[in-house]
């Protein structure tokens, strides 16, 4: 179930972060984790040119997520999200998601 932190800014967010809000409770659910919490979109202080200003980048709290199974969901949401359109990262308390895709390579 998706759950929002109170203060959580949705205004400007893009359509493909909704997407990835959406795909990561599925995941989140797929390990047992019955409730993922949305802790920053659009609001909140991050670093300059972060993705959180344009609307294309997510943070998820991990408190309430056992030790042992956060390598294993970042893992499993980079899978899902797709290691060429995502950047997953573990920070310390948080899971960051931005979407950042790839220039296509060109093929020759």
């Amino acid at each position: 179930m998706i759950r929002i932190k109170p203060g959580v800014r949705w205004e400007g967010i893009r359509p493909e972060a909704v997407l990835g809000i959406v795909l990561a409770d599925q995941v989140y659910a797929s390990q047992g984790i019955r409730e993922m919490w949305v802790t920053s979109i659009t609001e909140g202080a991050h670093k300059p040119g972060s993705f959180h200003y344009r609307g294309l980048a997510f943070d998820l709290r991990i408190h309430n997520v056992p030790q042992a199974l956060r390598t294993l969901l970042v893992d499993r949401l980079r899978e899902v999200l797709g290691d060429e359109e995502w950047d997953v990262l573990l920070e310390t308390d948080h899971i960051h998601c931005e979407y950042d895709p790839r220039q296509p390579r060109a093929v020759t």
